[in-house]
C-alpha cells in the first residue's frame, strides 16, 4: 500500500484503499477477462521501493462441444502466489506464480487431470503523468508476457489432450493502456489489453488475438472496507490447431464482477469477487461457468 506521506491529506482512506481493486483469472487458453494488475500491483501511484506480495485461489469451469457427441467439461483450479515490485514512481514490475489443478472429462466420461506449475506471466505497469503525488486522474501503459514454463503432462509417456494441460508451450504477449479517475470515495477505472501468441505450443495449438476490456468502480468510505462491480469483456478470434480452425472457440462474453475488500490492518486486505457471464456471444458449442476468487495481500517497504 502507498504510504500516507505520498497523498493528499484530504484523500487518505481513498489512497489508501485505491490499491484493493480486483484482479482477475482465466477465461480462455491464454488470454485473461478483467485487469490483473489491480491486485497484483493496485492502482495508486507507486513510490520507489514498494513490494506487494499475494496469495490467492480461483476456480472456473467451462464446456465445449456437444452433448453426447463430443462434450468436454473443464475444472480449472489454481493457487497463485503474486509478487509486484516498484523500482521507481514511474513502472511497477509484477510476477505470477501458479500451481495448477486441471480435469477434463469427456462425453464418454473419460477423465484427465494434471497438477503441475503453470505458466509463468511477466507484468509492467507504467505511469505517465507527470507529477510524482496522488492525483484525480492517472493513466498509463500495461504491457506482459506469459512464459512457456509449464511442462507437458504425459501419462505412460503419452501427453494427456491439451484441454487438460497446465500450460499453452508458447509465450503470449499483451499491451494496453488503463486510465484511472478519484474523486472519494469512489474510484473508477478502464484498461484496454491486446493478446497475441506468435507461435503454436503444445499439439500445434494456436491462440486467436484477443482485446480484454475492463470497467470497474469501487466505493471506500471506510478504510476498512471496499465495494466493487466492474464489467469485463473478451473479444477473441478463433484457436487453432496445426493451422485448423477450433470451430467451438471465440467470440464475445462480457462478466459483471461484483466484489469485496477487507483490510483489518495497515499494509494487510483479504479479497473476494465472483464473475458471472451475463453477455455472451460465443462462437461455437462453448460456455464459460462464473468464476470464483478469494485472496489476501499483504504490502511492504524496502526502504
Amino acid at each position: 500500500m502507498q504510504k500516507g506521506k505520498h497523498c493528499k491529506p484530504v484523500v487518505p482512506l481513498l489512497c489508501g484503499l485505491a490499491c484493493f481493486m480486483p484482479g482477475f483469472a482465466w477465461a480462455c487458453s491464454t488470454c485473461m477477462v478483467g485487469d490483473p494488475t489491480l491486485t497484483l500491483m493496485g492502482t495508486e501511484k507507486p513510490y520507489a521501493g514498494r513490494l506487494r506480495m499475494s496469495l490467492d485461489y480461483f476456480s472456473r469451469d467451462e464446456e465445449i462441444g456437444v452433448e453426447g457427441v463430443n462434450k468436454r467439461t473443464i475444472d480449472d483450479q489454481r493457487v497463485r502466489l503474486d509478487f509486484a515490485w516498484a523500482p521507481s514512481r514511474r513502472i511497477m514490475l509484477g510476477l505470477r506464480i501458479p500451481y495448477v489443478n486441471r480435469t477434463l472429462e469427456n462425453f464418454n466420461l473419460e477423465t484427465q487431470e494434471a497438477r503441475a506449475l503453470g505458466d509463468i506471466r511477466l507484468t509492467a505497469k507504467f505511469f505517465l503523468q507527470e507529477k510524482d503525488s496522488f492525483q484525480t486522474h492517472m493513466y498509463g501503459l500495461l504491457a506482459g508476457l506469459r512464459l512457456p514454463t509449464a511442462d507437458e503432462q504425459s501419462v505412460d509417456g503419452v501427453p494427456l489432450e491439451f484441454d487438460a494441460q497446465p500450460g499453452i508451450g508458447a509465450g503470449v504477449i499483451n499491451a494496453g493502456a488503463w486510465y484511472s479517475y478519484y474523486n472519494f470515495p469512489w474510484l473508477a477505472h478502464l484498461s484496454s489489453t491486446y493478446h497475441y501468441m506468435p507461435n503454436e505450443g503444445f499439439q500445434g495449438f494456436q491462440a486467436g488475438d484477443a482485446l480484454v476490456t475492463t470497467l470497474g468502480v469501487q466505493f471506500a468510505n471506510d478504510y476498512r472496507y471496499a465495494f466493487q462491480l466492474s464489467f469485463d469483456t473478451r473479444y477473441s478470434q478463433k484457436d487453432t490447431f496445426f493451422g485448423i480452425e477450433d470451430p467451438d472457440s471465440g467470440g464475445f462474453i462480457g462478466y459483471l464482477s461484483p466484489g469485496f475488500v477487507y483490510s483489518p490492518k495497515t499494509d494487510l486486505l483479504f479479497f473476494a469477487n465472483i464473475k458471472l457471464p451475463v453477455v455472451e456471444n460465443l462462437d461455437g458449442n462453448h460456455e464459460e461457468g462464473a468464476v470464483f476468487n478469494i485472496g489476501v495481500t499483504y504490502d511492504f517497504s524496502l526502504h
